[in-house]
This record gives structure tokens, C-alpha cells and sequence, in this order.
């Protein structure tokens, strides 16, 4: 099975950027292991059609297009407030 493609927001880019280098890391480490098979890894978010991956305290907000083999990581934050604005 192919690996899914990543593509990234321009806001999570940004709040990637903000994070500290080990946690920058480890998020860009998990994103490339969920990309083989993202369904193993990831919850299904009630009411919206989104996911939610655990990483650390952090959890990285990400739409997946089966068809088209594509992750779009939506929203990179502290498990505190991620889904607040959802």
C-alpha cells in the first residue's frame, strides 16, 4: 500500500514553527510513521469530519482523503484547547 501524501496548512506550519525543537520533532516523526497507514493511529472526531492524532501533550488536527491518498494536517495543539475552536 502507498504512503499517504502530507500537506500541511499554513497556520499549522506556523504553530509548528512556535513549538520547541523536541516537540517540533516529534510531531514531524509521528506525522511520517501515521503516513503508511493513518487509520491505526488516528481518532475519529464526533461531528466533524476530522481526525485527532495523540503526540505528547499535543494533538495534531488532520482531514484524510482516502481516494486520493492525502493528509492535511489541519490544526497542530496543547490537548487543553485543540478542539475548542472546532
Amino acid at each position: 500500500m502507498p504512503d499517504y501524501e502530507v500537506k500541511w496548512t499554513e497556520s499549522s506550519v506556523n504553530t509548528l514553527e512556535k513549538l520547541d525543537r523536541v516537540d517540533s520533532e516529534r510531531i514531524l516523526e509521528k506525522i511520517g510513521t501515521v503516513s503508511k497507514n493513518p487509520f491505526h493511529y488516528v481518532k475519529r472526531l464526533k461531528g466533524v469530519p476530522l481526525y485527532s492524532l495523540r503526540t505528547g501533550k499535543y494533538r495534531i488536527i488532520m482531514s484524510i482523503e482516502r481516494e486520493h491518498l492525502v493528509i492535511l494536517v489541519v490544526d497542530i495543539g496543547n490537548r487543553k484547547n485543540v478542539y475548542d475552536d472546532l
